[in-house]
């Protein structure tokens, strides 16, 4: 939402295409760098971010293609700063910590507002069996409870 701190994409697309994304990399560094390294792993040629916004400020459902952009991921890996060898690094460190832990089953959770990976250890059987639905609709039947 523009109003809430962003760039205004139906204003400022058109004439500061480079100031919408910059917003855009500060605000969703993660998601996008997620994104980039996935297409570099696949070996795509392009990503093509699109620009969305909501047909009407109230309906969360319906939205509207503002534009899109073409990028070639290694070019727009470059132009967030994102190092390959940096990644793999990191992926590397964060395998040789689960190796040190005792053989078992763990959770890692990145905290959504700090810059902070937490590890869990959870029960051997713990999620076993069960799709991605059934978790979330125990969980909203959990809070439904309190």
């Amino acid at each position: 939402d523009s109003r809430l701190g962003g760039v205004d994409w139906r204003q400022k697309l058109d004439s500061q295409r480079g100031a919408v994304l910059a917003t855009e990399l500060k605000n969703n560094a993660n998601k996008l760098a997620k994104w980039t390294v996935q297409s570099m792993l696949a070996g795509t040629e392009q990503i093509r971010m699109g620009y969305v916004s909501r047909a009407h400020p109230k309906d969360c459902y319906t939205h509207v293609i503002l534009g899109t952009q073409l990028y070639k991921p290694r070019d727009f890996a470059a132009q967030m700063n994102l190092n390959m060898t940096n990644a793999w690094g990191i992926l590397k460190g964060i395998v040789d910590l689960f190796m040190a832990f005792p053989e078992g089953k763990y959770l890692l959770l990145k905290d959504p507002n700090k810059p902070m990976i937490r590890i869990y250890e959870v029960p051997p059987h713990e999620f076993e069996g069960q799709d991605v639905e059934e978790v979330d609709n125990s969980a909203a039947q959990n809070d439904d409870e309190d």
